[in-house]
């Protein structure tokens, strides 16, 4: 039985994994899509003396769009920073106990993080209010977009908990150590090598 569940969790996962990389590919494209922005606004105000471009309000809203949607991605690659000079020295199971401890507290704080973030965009929306600024753009528009990050990640975060819960309740604790163990020395450098041989 929990077998079953962890290869279903498995499924998912892969399917998450997938549309992470394509959420942090479209972060990636908005970051270009600012350069663009700043660098036609630097011309603009340089040549013509002035620009109509507003690249200080869309730069603030994609930022925080695209931080938002790469938040799954560095989940589902462990490419977070962690301190973990004394967790790597524990043993393997207190590490995966660890892990869940961990992952279930991130998807505490996302329950919070998306409830109160979905809360300002619906209150943006039925209060129409727009940003006080020359372009007066409906701020619930680049706060719906944030949200979606938000609530990519935290499905992320509940799915991933999930795994680690059942795979510790398995008793399979190599997997959940690569799942969702941190990544040691060794480790990064084989991966490395990895993606180096590709």
């Amino acid at each position: 039985m929990l077998q079953q569940i962890n290869s279903g969790l498995d499924r998912l996962l892969v399917g998450v994994d997938v549309g992470s990389l394509w959420m942090a590919r479209a972060g990636g494209f908005l970051i270009l899509f600012t350069v663009g922005l700043v660098t036609t606004e630097v011309l603009s105000r340089k040549i013509f003396g002035r620009s109509g471009v507003h690249a200080t309000e869309l730069t603030g809203y994609i930022m925080a769009i695209s931080s938002s949607w790469a938040f799954a991605y560095t989940l589902m690659r462990k490419a977070h920073i962690r301190i973990d000079a004394l967790y790597l020295t524990l043993p393997i199971s207190v590490r995966s106990v660890l892990d869940l401890i961990a992952l279930l507290s991130l998807a505490l704080f996302c329950v919070l993080v998306v409830g109160a973030a979905f809360d300002v965009t619906l209150l943006s929306y039925t209060g129409g209010a727009r940003a006080n600024t020359p372009l007066s753009t409906p701020v619930w528009i680049p706060q719906v977009l944030w949200l979606i990050g938000l609530f990519w990640f935290s499905i992320a975060v509940v799915l991933l908990s999930l795994r680690v819960l059942f795979g510790l309740l398995s008793g399979n604790i190599e997997d959940v150590q690569r799942i969702a163990g941190s990544p040691t020395l060794d480790d990064q450098v084989a991966e490395e090598n990895k993606e180096a041989a590709r």
